[in-house]
């Protein structure tokens, strides 16, 4: 009997069976500020595997411009810093080799802060990370629900992110130098781990 060919959202399914989850092997950053991310490098790797298995092909066609602005700081010994956040929205799309008339197109969002040149293309690489997590609905690290701390227990996400934003206000240079440290231009784009972390660095040095 002769196997029975899969169509493109098939294989999308298939594939995002197979991969399942990507751990979170890349630290970002260093010492108290450090997290733990899903690298761009194993997120490629790994999908161009599956992809050429059940031969499909993933392609950025279209990248939009969508807000590019430059941050200017002034520090403490009153030199300028400049900061580049750009923002850009980015059309993958997955095509079956074996029917190329058959694709589908997932938009995805990304955004680069960098003090130099190199925000959009951070941005870029932003985009196309997680339009693939997003298309073949890869799982990232564990379940945040699944252990916590009695201290997390105690304190909401809410009432951590208010007393981030608290010292914040109070503290420019310390806002900015925490976005640009995650890579985001806002402090309402922080995610609940990235204000965990900098809730804990802020009450370890006595600012909450």
């Amino acid at each position: 009997m002769e196997e029975k060919k899969l169509n493109l959202y098939e294989k999308i399914q298939a594939i995002g069976n197979e991969i399942r989850n990507i751990e979170k092997s890349l630290v970002v950053g260093s010492g108290s500020y450090s997290y733990k991310a899903v690298g761009d490098l194993d997120v490629t790797l790994t999908v161009k595997d599956y992809e050429q298995k059940h031969r499909v092909v993933s392609i950025p066609i279209k990248q939009e411009l969508i807000n590019s602005e430059i941050v200017r700081t002034i520090k403490n010994d009153g030199k300028e810093s400049l900061t580049y956040v750009d923002t850009i929205k980015m059309t993958v799309r997955i095509t079956d080799l074996d029917n190329t008339k058959e694709f589908i197109d997932i938009e995805s969002f990304g955004k680069g802060i960098d003090s130099g040149d190199k925000g959009l293309g951070k941005a870029s690489t932003y985009a196309r990370k997680y339009a693939l997590l997003n298309a073949y609905k890869i799982a990232t690290g564990e379940d945040p629900d699944a252990e916590k701390s009695k201290e997390q227990q105690a304190e909401s996400v809410d009432e951590k992110r208010n007393a981030v934003l608290s010292v914040f206000l109070k503290d420019n240079d310390k806002m900015i130098s925490v976005l640009s440290h995650f890579n985001v231009s806002e402090a309402g784009d922080l995610t609940k781990e990235q204000i965990a972390v900098v809730y804990n660095q802020f009450k370890a040095k006595k600012l909450i």
